[in-house]
C-alpha cells in the first residue's frame, strides 16, 4: 500500500484548500476526522503562503492533531529568483 496524504493549502487570503477543494475551517474537522477514522498514518501536506499569519497555519495543524492525525509535514515553495 502507498502511504495516503491529504494535501493542505492555505493562501494568502486565507483560504483553505483540502486536495485542491475550498473548504472552511468546519468542513476540514470534518473531513480529517473521516480521515482519521479510515487511517491514522495518513500525512498531512500543510502548504501555507508566507503571508499567512503564523496563527492561522497552527490553527489549521491543530484541526489535524485534533482529528488524530500528527504526521505533519510542511511543503516549502523555493524562492524564486526575481
Amino acid at each position: 500500500d502507498a502511504p495516503k496524504f491529504v494535501s493542505i493549502v492555505v493562501d494568502k487570503a486565507g483560504q483553505i484548500f483540502l486536495n485542491d477543494q475550498v473548504t472552511s475551517l468546519v468542513q476540514l474537522t470534518d473531513s480529517l476526522a473521516k480521515t482519521a477514522q479510515n487511517s491514522k498514518d495518513t500525512e498531512v501536506q500543510l502548504r501555507a503562503d508566507e503571508a499567512v499569519p503564523y496563527g492561522k497555519v497552527v490553527e489549521v495543524m491543530g484541526v489535524a492533531q485534533k482529528a488524530g492525525l500528527n504526521r505533519i509535514g510542511f511543503v516549502a515553495e523555493p524562492k524564486s529568483a526575481k
